[in-house]
């Protein structure tokens, strides 16, 4: 993409633990993707995880205030909202939501909105069981909303073909067999009786929700596929990465997946395209209640006029920016094309606020928090005992000038800037003046490397001479030895070596220790050198990273790809399969901290990676054994 004005799909991701601004930047793309000016508006907005515990604040440029749950964030702008088969949908919630956005002058509220058959339902017996088991946990509150979400989620696992969805409020018989069944064995897991339970009788309940499928138009999968034919789609998620059910701090998480994840497989089962990945993050970091925060500081004294202490969520706290947490959101999403940056208003008033680097962890520098297997709960758990003892580390002032935190932000995160707020209204949102490319090697591209003085083509490679700075044309003349150099791809290849082991088939894949992809797992590659055929390379690379030893004449050809602004270009080769009891063991190299054995897909550093990973696990490259 060269035009910043994206005119096609846009997820919209936290990068945090929440409350960046997700709803303000909807209502702005809402009035034009990317920009007022664009001349293709924003046709819906998706809701694509979480239920009724969004708490979106958008404020209009004539004042009107409205805190969106799951109505979406551009229903003040006029755009029609879709709830997506990964919503949880409260009803009552709805009602009470769709009143006060009448109240704000939307005629009707309901014709805006459309509802995936297939969403599950959030009852007051999920809210009410949610509530006691949270209050029940006393001083270990995991910072619940208390809306009922989680027991939403586990319901469903545990009952699948009982769990009520909306589909079901079009059957009255059958809605009050589900609710009534739902209620008893909530209480039975609690060890009340089901008249304990805070809630209003089952068929109460389903005389509500019977009258919200009256209001509201039910829709079935194909329903999706037409709309995103129809124009651009804004998806918008809820809560954010740091709070993911697989990826978040737990058990300070929710029980959604708040990733581009669930955006990016709705794009796909429609046969639509892909969508510009836009992540959201403030210049400070917050979160609701209970769980790590390592750069919370209690001197900082930052007005927050939308967000206050809850009464299931706990206390609302602010920390300075913090670098490592947002870098291990990106890693954990695979990476954003581009980033909306909120809050640029606040570091020229509040002039303590900092950029975190890195942590101090029991008394030693933490500069990286990595990236485990996808779901690994005990892992996950580890890690989030040692964050609740870190504390800001490195602090850095860009200074009171916003666009120097926009830049060191963007730096740091090696992601443009690409929307840039300074209040909450629409008007107060810019579009940055730069050409954004989507990367499909994260951060790896040759825009990382120009942004700086130094890197590849800052210097003659003929006889070492800088070249003079603005030096943007190629090819370009040395101004030492007058010889022409020319801007080239540069070859990379990656190696797939299959792995058999008793219990299951995987890959060797490496965790690597410098950039990019700083401790995230990844398949061992690298650059080929002057000289050697793209197998030497394959099986040289192999070697460095891992301390396996390989034959090139064994390696196949399984995909190519290329990032989209010509910098690179990667050949995939596979080896032939080892028995994981003949590699030899691992051990840390000057890049990794060794090899490991990966038996089910998982997120890698980069999107290529990972790509032509699932593919292995897929079968796909079964016929070329």
């Amino acid at each position: 993409m060269t035009d910043p004005r994206f005119d096609g799909h846009v997820i919209v991701c936290d990068l945090g633990y929440g409350d960046a601004g997700k709803g303000t930047i909807v209502d702005h793309l809402c009035r034009g993707p990317l920009g007022p000016d664009s001349p293709h508006p924003a046709r819906a907005v998706v809701r694509h995880n979480g239920g009724a515990q969004a708490a979106h604040n958008v404020v209009t440029d004539d004042g009107r205030h409205h805190t969106f749950a799951q109505f979406g964030s551009g229903t003040l702008a006029g755009v029609p909202t879709h709830l997506s088969r990964f919503m949880l949908v409260d009803p009552l919630a709805l009602a009470a939501e769709a009143r006060h956005l009448a109240a704000l002058g939307v005629p009707d509220p309901f014709a805006l909105l459309t509802v995936d058959r297939r969403a599950l339902l959030t009852t007051p017996y999920h809210a009410a069981a949610n509530r006691i088991r949270e209050q029940r946990r006393g001083p270990d509150r995991h910072g619940s909303c208390g809306l009922g979400i989680g027991e939403t989620a586990s319901y469903a696992l545990d009952h699948p073909e009982d769990a009520p969805t909306a589909g079901d409020c079009t059957r009255p018989t059958r809605l009050l067999t589900l609710l009534t069944l739902l209620r008893d064995r909530l209480a039975d897991r609690l060890g009340l009786d089901p008249a304990e339970l805070p809630a209003p009788p089952p068929a109460d309940c389903a005389e509500a929700f019977t009258a919200f499928a009256a209001r509201v138009r039910l829709t079935d999968g194909d329903h999706l596929a037409h709309l995103l034919r129809t124009g651009p789609v804004i998806f918008e998620g809820a809560q954010g990465v740091l709070l993911d059910e697989h990826h978040g701090f737990h058990p300070h998480t929710t029980w959604s997946t708040t990733t581009f994840a669930n955006a990016e497989t709705l794009l796909a089962e429609s046969g639509a395209p892909t969508a510009l990945r836009l992540g959201v993050v403030r210049t400070y970091t917050t979160r609701h209640g209970p769980g790590p925060l390592p750069t919370e500081d209690k001197a900082l004294d930052l007005p927050e006029p939308h967000n206050t202490t809850g009464r299931w969520q706990g206390a609302f706290r602010t920390g300075h920016f913090d670098t490592p947490g947002h870098r291990y959101a990106l890693a954990a999403t695979g990476g954003a094309d581009a980033l909306a940056l909120t809050h640029l208003d606040t570091p020229a008033h509040h002039r303590d606020l900092r950029l975190c680097d890195g942590y101090e962890l029991d008394g030693a520098p933490l500069h990286a928090v990595t990236t485990g297997m996808a779901g690994d709960l005990d892992a996950q758990a580890r890690l989030t005992e040692a964050l609740l003892r870190a504390r800001p580390g490195t602090l850095t002032d860009p200074g009171p000038d916003p666009q120097d935190w926009s830049d060191a932000i963007a730096d740091r995160l090696g992601t443009p800037v690409l929307l840039e707020s300074h209040g909450p209204t629409s008007r107060q949102k810019h579009l940055r003046r730069a050409a954004v490319h989507r990367s499909t090697i994260h951060p790896m591209t040759t825009d990382q490397a120009d942004r700086k003085s130094y890197g590849p083509g800052s210097h003659c490679h003929w006889c070492g001479t800088p070249y003079s700075p603005g030096t943007a044309a190629w090819p370009r003349t040395c101004p030492g030895c007058n010889e022409i150099s020319y801007r080239n791809p540069l070859p990379v290849v990656v190696t797939l070596l299959p792995v058999v082991s008793p219990e299951a088939e995987g890959l060797v894949v490496i965790r690597r220790t410098i950039e990019p992809g700083y401790g995230e797992l990844a398949l061992p590659g690298g650059y080929i050198d002057y000289g050697e055929s793209w197998q030497q390379a394959c099986v040289r690379e192999l070697r460095e990273e891992t301390g396996i030893e390989a034959d090139h004449a064994r390696v196949t050809l399984v995909a190519t790809d290329s990032d989209t602004a010509g910098g690179f270009l990667c050949l995939f080769g596979m080896l032939p399969a080892r028995r994981l009891g003949e590699l030899p063991p691992s051990v840390p190299t000057s890049e990794t901290e060794g090899w490991q054995f990966l038996p089910t897909p998982s997120r890698l550093a980069f999107p290529f990676h990972t790509r032509v990973a699932h593919a292995w696990f897929n079968g796909d490259y079964a016929h070329l054994v």
